[in-house]
């Protein structure tokens, strides 16, 4: 594959750098050791790629070489006086972050279990959008309202692999997941208390069965929201290197 040639050559590169590192005046110290570090991972990332790709992307392997090479270019103290010492820096970590999510566009696999994740978060999501809408409770349901504009945004963005919709998403999160908890207590003690149960027939205009497969429609949906969001969320961070 000619991405594997591509991929070694962006990590020569890109270790090619770390001897201009220590001469530059314009960095201090600690910032020269952040780049160097920086460097490093990111070449040892693109190399520990190669033997493990799968799928051919020559264009997206070139784009990376062109990146080290600009950065390489950029790398001498007239060019970051230039460019801003700010700008270099941003430009360092966007070749780390490269070298981190490289994976999921030359594995497959990788690919699909983010998928996986990222499935488990938007059917999380609309059971808590299904159950706010049944369950007797007018609070949540404006707080879903509210909660609806950051959860779209953070669905949109994490399909694309956008890192802001990873942070909504995790930000988004804890209301529906309390939300859940809330709706299986409520569920566990209306069973188990026949005047509750009384009173939540009475207020449907159902019968006591009715009720009890009401509540019973609900735990399963609360419980159902609860697994998939939480195993959504774990999965979307053990993945966060996906997200630019």
């Amino acid at each position: 594959m000619k991405s594997k040639n591509v991929l070694l050559e962006t990590a020569d590169v890109l270790e090619s750098i770390l001897e201009k590192i220590d001469r530059l005046e314009s960095l201090t110290e600690k910032e020269k050791i952040r780049v160097k570090k920086s460097l490093k991972e990111s070449a040892e990332n693109f190399r520990e790629l190669v033997p493990k790709i799968e799928k051919d992307n020559r264009e997206l392997a070139e784009f990376f070489l062109k990146k080290a090479k600009e950065l390489k270019s950029t790398s001498t103290d007239r060019n970051i006086e230039k460019e801003g010492k700010k700008n270099y820096m941003k430009a360092v970590n966007k070749i780390l972050l490269y070298s981190r999510s490289a994976k999921y566009d030359f594995i497959p696999g990788m690919l699909a279990e983010l998928k996986r994740a990222y499935r488990k978060y938007i059917f999380g999501m609309t059971s808590f959008f299904v159950l706010t809408g049944v369950y007797l409770n007018q609070f949540f349901a404006i707080t879903a309202l509210i909660l609806a504009i950051p959860i779209i945004l953070s669905m949109l963005s994490l399909q694309r692999r956008g890192y802001t919709g990873l942070l909504l998403a995790y930000a988004s999160a804890p209301i529906p997941i309390v939300v859940g908890f809330n709706a299986v207590v409520y569920s566990l003690r209306a069973l188990r208390d026949p005047n509750q149960l009384s009173v939540i027939a009475g207020h449907l205009g159902k019968s006591l069965s009715f009720a009890q497969g009401y509540l019973l429609f609900i735990l399963l949906l609360a419980a159902v929201e609860i697994y998939l969001l939480s195993a959504g969320l774990f999965e979307l961070y053990k993945h966060r290197h996906a997200f630019l």
